[in-house]
């Protein structure tokens, strides 16, 4: 978005619009990409390290692609290269090579030619928001009247927050006046603001109260901006006393919207209101932001929400069936089926709800109740098929997640830090590959079986109680699944 794709250079020079067969240029060839990656790879590592890749030109016959940074590069290639190319490969009809660079090492034979790719340009946000707008509702308002404080899911992952929330719902004192809940997606933030929303307005609560994504600010501000007056909007946002705002990140990069969202928090605050803002990242992770804007926010009251524990996603599928049936009385899933989904379908709550809405529709809307081969097929259909991971791939993944070597976790060392990743290692190689525990040792350093089958036993007894390991266990397990999208 920040670097014009449609210029062309002489020679030898970067080539940004080459075109593929069926007339796909190289810039929407990668966007596919992206839109395919965004599907492999983890919320989390997407928004962190994929997001910010961006297309520089074809150079000589292959695609470059830049990270803004060194360590984003040594990251992406660590982790993510392999399936980058490959999915590349998959959507390229030229079969051009995919280089990945550090956009600050590239030679002036690139950097004279392409602008910055991560200097935003304000009309390229514009013309998205006026797309938007075109689609857009004229009413911003609007409810979400199964959100509420009785149907959130709570657990370590959100109960902060939702504390946070049920004190601003209520309207209690000493509440400070900017507050920012930020999660990665798909964790419930927009359930949050959208139950103080609800039970503010259900207990009769006499403050002026307007929840709006960031993205209806955006578009509202630049009709209002092409029709010369933007007051309409500064009534409908300035005159609260508390004002929700969702997805803070839509308004990055964009200078003008950033300055009128800057007055109106100056403006609402000034006259003791409160504004409650999500976003998908921390303060100080948060980019494409004015720095006065950033200092605003880091001068928020701030909570993260985290991605739910299996107990939690237990109840998230639980409570959206009870919802669905309301209106499919034969939509009744078993415990079975709840330990199946829970199990395989390793996205946020938002892919757990996607898997029931496919499950509906596979039942005919009632005609018959849901199946455990149903609720197989959709798995299958939604998470593709999935082979056993190899016992190397468990490892490696322990080892990604805890930042331990190959020589430590195959190692004698009894330190906390090596000794628990191991163990985690040897639980999961015979949860996840139903290997024996002398193959399992073996992989281990040559150790003997019964090491594995006490490191397994252990694990086992304890994640009934602590919760810090069963965490510690399902991001190793998610490793463990991402490595094989991306091959290793």
């Amino acid at each position: 978005m920040g670097h014009r794709e449609e210029s062309r250079f002489p020679g030898k020079g970067p080539d940004q619009a080459s075109e593929g067969s069926g007339n796909m240029r190289a810039p929407d060839t990668w966007r596919h990409v992206l839109s395919s990656v965004k599907s492999i790879v983890t919320a989390d590592d997407y928004n962190k390290w994929i997001s910010d890749l961006r297309f520089i030109a074809e150079v000589e016959g292959q695609i470059l692609v830049a990270t803004p940074d060194r360590l984003s590069l040594d990251r992406v290639n660590a982790d993510h290269k392999h399936m980058l190319q490959r999915v590349w490969r998959s959507a390229d009809p030229k079969n051009r090579a995919l280089r990945i660079a550090c956009w600050k090492e590239l030679g002036p034979d690139v950097r004279d030619f392409v602008e910055d790719p991560w200097a935003v340009v304000e009309e390229d946000v514009v013309e998205a928001a006026e797309i938007a707008a075109e689609a857009a509702e004229p009413e911003i308002v609007g409810t979400a009247p199964h959100m509420t404080f009785e149907t959130l899911i709570t657990g370590p992952s959100n109960n902060t927050a939702a504390k946070l929330a049920g004190r601003i719902a209520s309207g209690a004192r000493g509440l400070p006046n900017v507050m920012l809940i930020y999660g990665v997606q798909g964790t419930g933030k927009t359930h949050i603001l959208r139950a103080i929303e609800n039970e503010a307005r259900k207990r009769k609560d006499t403050r002026r109260i307007s929840y709006l994504t960031a993205e209806e600010f955006l578009v509202a501000y630049v009709q209002g901006a092409r029709a010369g007056d933007t007051s309409a909007l500064k009534t409908l946002v300035r005159d609260n006393e508390l004002l929700l705002v969702d997805d803070l990140q839509w308004i990055a990069g964009a200078t003008k919207t950033d300055d009128e969202f800057f007055a109106t928090l100056r403006t609402l605050t000034a006259r003791g209101g409160q504004l409650v803002l999500t976003a998908d990242a921390a303060p100080g992770d948060l980019k494409g932001f004015s720095p006065r804007l950033i200092s605003e926010i880091k001068g928020a009251a701030c909570v993260e929400v985290g991605l739910p524990d299996d107990d939690m996603r237990r109840g998230i599928v639980r409570q959206h069936a009870d919802i669905l049936r309301e209106d499919t009385p034969t939509f009744v899933i078993t415990d079975e089926m709840i330990d199946q989904l829970v199990t395989h379908v390793r996205g946020p709550g938002r892919e757990l709800c996607g898997v029931l809405w496919s499950l509906q529709s596979e039942t005919g809307y009632g005609d018959i109740a849901p199946t455990l081969d149903m609720v197989e097929l959709i798995i299958r259909r939604h998470e593709g098929e999935r082979q056993p991971p190899s016992l190397d791939v468990v490892k490696r993944a322990a080892m990604r997640v805890a930042g331990v070597t190959k020589a430590e976790i195959e190692g004698p060392s009894k330190v906390r830090s090596v000794c628990v990743p191991r163990q985690i290692a040897m639980y999961l190689s015979r949860e996840m590959t139903q290997k024996s525990f002398p193959q399992i040792a073996k992989v281990f350093g040559n150790r003997d079986h019964t090491t594995v089958l006490h490191a397994y036993r252990t694990i086992e007894k304890k994640l009934l109680t602590d919760e810090d390991l069963a965490r510690a266990v399902e991001r190793v397990r998610d490793m463990v699944f991402e490595m094989q999208s991306s091959n290793g």
